[in-house]
C-alpha cells in the first residue's frame, strides 16, 4: 500500500475506533466544559495538514514547524486554545471528520482501564471505555502511525537543503532567489534570525532592533554609507549582505539544526545561528 494510503487507513481506522469505543458527557454544552484540553500543542504529520488544507479547514500559516512529528497546530492567540477549537459549537471542529489528530483522543480516557476506576477530564467525571477491545486495536494503530509521522518528519526536515538553495532542481533555485528577495525587502535591524514555513524560509523578525545583522553589515560592506552610525535608518538590506547571509546559512543551518536536536521548533535566531560559526 502507498504510503499516503496506508497514513489514512490508519487515521480513519484510529479515529472510528476511538469514536465508538468511548463514552462520556457531552463536551458540546458550554454549561459544562470550556474546551480546556484543546490548550495543546498537537504534532501532527504534513500529509494530515494538507487534507486539512484541501478541505478549506486550514492555511499554510495554521501550522508551525515541530520538532516532533513535520507540524504543530497554531494556537489562536486571543483564545489560547488550538485554532480548530470552534466557539459557535463549543468543541473541535473537526471531531466528526475522521481525520482528528489521533493524539486527540486518548484524552482523557486512554486505551484501557482494566481496574474500572473512575475516568475524569480536567472538569467532569462520567468517562467510561464501553468497548475495550476496539480502544486496544486503535492502541496498536497509534504505534504504526507515530512511526510513519516520524518518517515523514526525517524526510520533510532534508527538505531544509532545497529549503536554502543547496539542493539541484529549479525549484530550489526558485526558493534561494525568493528568500534573497525577502531579505532584501526589509532593514537589516528587524532581522532577528530565520524560521522554517511551511515550504520556504521565513524572517524572523527581531525583538527590538538586531545588532546581530550590523556585525554582517560591517563584515561585508563596511564601507556603506549607513555605517557605522546610521545602520537603524538603512531601510532595506543591500544585495551583498543578503548574499553573505544566504551563504552563512548554506554553511551553518544543517550543522546548527543538528547540534539542537530539532528542539527549536523551526526558529533560528541570528546570535544563536552566530555563536556557532
Amino acid at each position: 500500500m502507498p504510503h499516503n494510503q496506508l497514513f489514512w487507513a490508519i487515521i480513519r481506522k484510529f479515529n472510528t475506533l476511538m469514536k465508538e469505543a468511548i463514552d462520556g458527557p457531552d463536551c458540546t454544552n458550554p454549561d459544562l466544559c470550556k474546551g480546556d484540553c484543546c490548550s495543546i500543542k498537537m504534532d501532527v504529520p504534513k500529509v494530515l495538514a494538507e487534507e486539512y488544507i484541501n478541505k478549506s479547514l486550514a492555511t499554510e500559516t495554521d501550522f508551525i514547524r515541530s520538532n516532533i512529528f513535520s507540524f504543530h497546530l497554531r494556537f489562536n492567540e486571543q483564545t489560547g486554545k488550538c485554532f480548530f477549537f470552534d466557539k459557535k459549537i463549543n468543541g473541535c471542529k473537526i471531531h466528526n471528520s475522521g481525520i482528528k489528530p489521533p493524539q486527540c483522543w486518548i484524552y482523557p480516557a486512554g486505551f484501557s482501564n482494566p481496574e474500572n476506576k473512575d475516568i475524569n477530564c480536567k472538569k467532569l467525571p462520567g468517562w467510561k471505555i464501553t468497548k475495550p477491545e476496539k480502544t486496544l486495536d486503535a492502541e496498536k494503530l497509534l504505534k504504526k502511525y507515530i512511526f510513519l509521522c516520524q518518517l515523514e518528519a526525517k524526510k520533510e526536515f532534508r527538505n531544509i537543503l532545497q529549503r536554502i538553495g543547496i539542493k539541484d532542481g529549479k525549484e530550489s533555485l526558485i526558493l534561494l532567489e525568493n528568500l534573497k528577495n525577502s531579505i532584501k525587502s526589509v532593514p537589516p535591524s528587524s532581522i532577528g534570525g530565520f524560521k522554517d514555513g511551511w515550504d520556504h524560509l521565513e524572517i524572523l523578525s527581531a525583538e527590538g532592533l538586531s545588532f546581530q545583522m550590523k556585525k554582517i553589515c560591517l563584515r561585508v560592506n563596511a564601507k556603506c554609507k549607513m555605517l557605522p552610525n546610521d545602520y537603524f535608518e538603512c531601510k532595506n538590506t543591500c544585495e551583498i549582505v543578503a548574499l553573505e547571509i544566504i551563504q552563512f546559512l548554506q554553511k551553518n543551518l544543517l550543522k546548527f539544526v543538528k547540534s539542537q536536536g530539532l528542539e527549536v521548533d523551526g526558529h533560528y535566531p541570528l546570535y544563536q545561528l552566530l555563536g556557532i560559526s
